[in-house]
């Protein structure tokens, strides 16, 4: 598969330009007049920002705990979450311009609850984008969030004055959460023209939204592991790069919001930086193992971390040059990072939220952990702290090293063992043997671009139609025909065990079979018989029996 090819769409559009709105209303809390005299109010406590990370943290493990829960729960929260996030924003805000309730308390209880409607948005974005579009489409919108962000916050410190901005901030989750709904809205309409309305031509959907198949790859310990890896070095990564930038700190003004930012380095050198990294560093490694795909990626991000140490002195003749350098590096770690949960939850078998709630989960601990421990300390104490990190990164990343090759090699050895692997599924007879085959099947989505997974899922698409399978029975199976486990089906679909089961006692009766290994039977004599229609064709054809 290209991935390169995914041109960026009306959709992607939009999701830029949500993800772009959640920035500029984190910003504006963090580093705007009119949230100072909040900010000022519990600074002598300890730094604001913590309660906003903690928001973060407690939603991550939420989803890490109950991902089917919260994924249940997404039609209450979508109308409920943003209107507490905006009520949360307004809370801190003006939590110090009132005397009805204590001011401290309101404000701690305004950052929480705001941090919590911020990850929920953010992951909902790149949810959806991961799901329904294209890894280039994906990359481009998170990169295009970031390059819109500097001129929004740039416009806003221009045009407008503290109380406006406060304003603005109030209001923008709720408009993010609009956004949110014209990119699924978008997304939703591309895929009927797609499609004709056909729900079999995609079995699931995410946030209403027809669903691509996932990538197909069987995943082993080393794999997954390696995965994790990845995660948790992009996550710390941006924790310390933006705790070391002035986004680490709440409650300073800094200079790249204020209508003195010089254009040239404030706005277009960094936007040009970020497409430059986005389409060098990540869209033309998407061709290679998830093992080296990312290290071009991390070593330009590490370069800029080792500028950082190098350059951070108390005495420091070039800290207009260090400040930029962060700012842009900071932009590259962001994208990383969720360029590696985009890619996660397209190749982890694990249920969307709970792969989310990872990589959040330790994103905001080592934020937390960097404030509580290091945030007043000036950059120059904090070298020893950079370079440990620099080495535990680089000792991660030569662990994922040894043993990579161009996905496209990689590709032709999957393909084969996902063959071999069904093809003795469906041999197997015996109980041991089918429970074997459940535990070490490849977990193999159908993705239409690859020769063998198309096959099994426009037989499975064909055989639910011509056996007359709802479309959620459909769903589930697909996803047993992948070689999906119960409990898989359960997170995935958001259905109760006795549900799974009920669909799967169906499918058997209607398909006429007593267990998975007589239905894995089925499809691929299915298979075979298209298969060889498709042969007798190619014979009939003059020039394909002139070749």
């Amino acid at each position: 598969m290209h991935m390169r090819s995914m041109p960026l769409n009306p959709c992607g559009v939009f999701a830029a330009l949500g993800l772009g709105l959640n920035l500029v209303w984190c910003t504006l809390m963090g580093h705007t007049m009119g949230f100072m005299s909040s900010a000022t109010g519990i600074e002598s406590w300890v730094n604001p920002r913590i309660f906003f990370l903690l928001g973060i943290f407690a939603l991550a493990v939420s989803y890490v705990i109950a991902p089917r829960k919260l994924k249940r729960s997404d039609r209450v929260l979508r109308y409920v979450l943003p209107l507490i996030s905006a009520a949360g924003t307004a809370c801190f805000g003006l939590s110090y311009h009132q005397t009805f309730f204590a001011p401290q308390v309101l404000a701690v209880g305004g950052l929480f609850v705001a941090g919590v409607g911020y990850f929920w948005l953010v992951a909902r974005y790149n949810l959806m984008l991961a799901r329904t579009q294209g890894y280039s489409c994906a990359v481009w919108s998170v990169a295009g969030g970031l390059i819109v962000k500097l001129p929004i916050l740039f416009a806003l410190s221009v045009l407008m004055g503290p109380e406006w901005q406060v304003v603005v901030a109030i209001a923008l989750p709720v408009i993010s959460a609009l956004v949110f709904e014209v990119a699924c809205s978008l997304a939703r309409g591309a895929s009927e023209g797609d499609d004709g309305g056909d729900f079999s031509a995609s079995v699931r959907t995410v946030y209403g939204v027809p669903a691509k198949p996932k990538i197909a790859a069987p995943t082993s310990q080393t794999f997954r592991r390696n995965t994790f890896i990845m995660v948790a070095v992009s996550a710390i990564l941006l924790a310390v790069i933006r705790s070391v930038s002035y986004l680490g700190m709440w409650g300073n003004t800094n200079a790249n919001i204020s209508d003195s930012v010089p254009w040239l380095m404030g706005l277009v050198v960094p936007a040009l930086s970020v497409a430059a990294f986005a389409y060098f560093a990540l869209i033309r490694m998407s061709d290679f193992t998830l093992a080296i795909r990312f290290q071009p990626a991390m070593l330009l991000t590490l370069a800029g971390l080792f500028v950082v140490v190098v350059q951070a002195s108390s005495d420091s003749a070039s800290m207009s040059l260090l400040i930029d350098v962060i700012q842009i590096d900071e932009l590259f770690a962001h994208l990383l990072f969720w360029t590696v949960v985009i890619t996660a939850l397209d190749a982890l078998d694990l249920p969307s939220y709970r792969v989310i709630g990872i990589a959040g989960a330790i994103y905001a601990g080592a934020s937390i952990a960097w404030v509580l421990l290091l945030g007043e300390s000036a950059v120059i104490s904090n070298v020893f702290v950079l370079l440990a990190t620099y080495v535990i990164v680089i000792v991660a990343m030569s662990a994922t090293w040894f043993g990579g090759k161009r996905r496209t090699d990689e590709a032709i050895v999957q393909g084969r063992a996902a063959s071999g692997g069904l093809r003795r599924a469906a041999e197997a007879r015996t109980g041991n043997e089918a429970d074997t085959w459940e535990a070490h099947a490849p977990r193999v989505d159908a993705k239409p671009s690859t020769p063998l997974t198309k096959s099994v899922h426009d037989t499975c698409l064909a055989l639910a139609a011509r056996y007359g399978l709802s479309p959620r029975e459909a769903e589930v199976f697909v996803l047993l025909a992948q070689g999906r486990t119960r409990a898989f089906i359960q997170d995935e679909l958001v259905l109760s065990n006795g549900t799974v089961k009920t669909h799967v006692s169906h499918i058997y009766a209607k398909m006429d079979v007593h267990d998975r290994q007589e239905m894995m039977d089925l499809v691929w004599q299915s298979d075979d018989d298209s298969a060889d229609e498709s042969g007798d064709a190619a014979a009939s054809s003059p020039t394909m029996g002139l070749a």
